[in-house]
């Protein structure tokens, strides 16, 4: 059965996908990310996720968590670029009690204070594990560099300094300005009854004020280069160029073009580098896709004596990917994409996260059928459309941590 929506009138949206499933999985997704902060609220939208977690008008932390728990199931949340969302995973016996309590956690979170300070020292660890983590610091590097000065650029979870400064109202103020119906996606996806369900949802946010719709700002890409000494074993390596927009029609010919060159063993850059030359044990493409902006990639890690061999065989192989993709090379791209759509059909909370993404990016969802015959006409003189489109005078990033500081700036395709 195709998923629908409903609207209520202070425009909070309610997704409701009937599928034939022993679990369901409950979801509050907030058109609002990190993207939404300013310089001095870096972390926040991460914060308050983490906040609303630790006390309502009606329970305490320990509460939340345990009556969940209690009936077998799951509760979690998430902070993205662009997204917020806070789920449960349960049985459908227990489907009230789900939305029971993320209305509750949206509707009256206090943010006492000794949890607040709690919390930030928690966050502050987390932000030095990250740090520790080159494969992490890496990434966050090569963000920044493409995105000087934008706060796509700047990590999700801020920095020590901007969560230690964060108060009760500094947590407020960004939930009164961005938590409203107008930014809010509830969505169902199981075996449920639709009426009950519904029913609910009104019961406990239909009384809210419509709020401002968040705006998301127009990214700027930008070329850059940086290299880190650390004491590692190895060299941690991140490069790409600008990517697709989730609005650019091509974002499925990327997604085949990311597969023919990094996705999984059997791909050009894994053939090239690991199994003929072994000068690393990993290497894979990677997109991200963002409302007005996008990245293409690789990233790596090798022996930092193997470093310059790696990045000049990897541009090689991506100057050449236009003149070597053969229709075998297409067809196990269609049967990858195909594949890893169908199987995440499986899961309720997959299901829930395309289509609430697809409501905030088109306004719209796209059957299973529609997605699947879109993969079935990708072709190779689209891909290499697309090749064009993106290698024509690239503006590149390379961010490099490692145990030596090589200056690779003039590297280029």
């Amino acid at each position: 059965m195709t998923a629908k929506t409903i609207t209520l009138n202070n425009g909070l949206t309610i997704l409701l996908d009937h599928f034939n499933s022993n679990t369901l999985s409950i979801g509050l997704w907030l058109n609002v990310g990190s993207v939404n902060e300013n310089n001095k609220q870096l972390g926040i939208a991460h914060m308050l996720e983490h906040m609303a977690f630790k006390g309502t008008k009606n329970r305490n932390a320990f509460d939340i968590s345990k009556e969940i728990e209690d009936v077998g199931g799951d509760i979690n949340a998430y902070t993205s670029k662009e997204n917020t969302a806070y789920y449960v995973k349960l049985l459908p016996s227990n489907h009230e009690l789900g939305i029971e309590i993320l209305s509750d956690i949206f509707l009256n979170s206090t943010f006492p204070k000794e949890e607040i300070e709690r919390e930030r020292g928690v966050i502050i660890s987390e932000i030095g594990q990250s740090n520790d983590m080159p494969d992490d610091k890496v990434f966050d590097k090569f963000y920044s560099l493409a995105y000087q000065n934008q706060s796509i650029g700047k990590p999700i979870l801020g920095t020590k300094v901007s969560v230690g400064g964060f108060n009760k109202d500094d947590l407020k103020e960004f939930c009164n300005q961005n938590y409203n119906p107008s930014n809010l996606v509830i969505g169902i996806s199981g075996k449920f009854d639709e009426r009950k369900i519904v029913s609910q949802i009104k019961k406990n946010f239909e009384f809210l004020k419509s709020g401002n719709k968040s705006t998301k700002p127009k990214y700027k890409w930008n070329s850059g280069f940086h290299s880190e000494k650390k004491d590692l074993q190895q060299a941690h390596i991140v490069f790409g160029v600008e990517g697709l927009s989730n609005l650019d029609k091509q974002r499925l010919d990327l997604s085949a073009l990311s597969i023919i060159l990094g996705g999984g063993m059997s791909s050009k850059l894994f053939q090239e580098i690991r199994e003929k030359k072994g000068l690393c044990y990993s290497i894979f493409s990677f997109q991200s896709q963002f409302l007005s902006s996008g990245i293409f990639g690789f990233y790596s890690a090798c022996n930092p004596n193997d470093l310059e061999n790696l990045l000049d065989t990897s541009l090689n192989e991506i100057k050449n990917l236009s003149k070597n993709i053969t229709i075998n090379d297409l067809d196990r791209a269609k049967a990858q994409l195909s594949s890893g759509f169908i199987r995440a059909q499986d899961f309720t909370f997959s299901r829930l996260e395309r289509n609430v993404k697809s409501l905030f990016n088109h306004s719209k969802m796209f059957s299973e059928d529609y997605i699947l015959k879109k993969i079935s006409e990708l072709k190779i003189s689209n891909l290499l459309d697309l090749y064009d489109r993106l290698f024509h005078e690239p503006k590149t990033v390379l961010s490099i941590i490692g145990p030596d500081q090589k200056d690779f700036s003039n590297l280029n395709l």
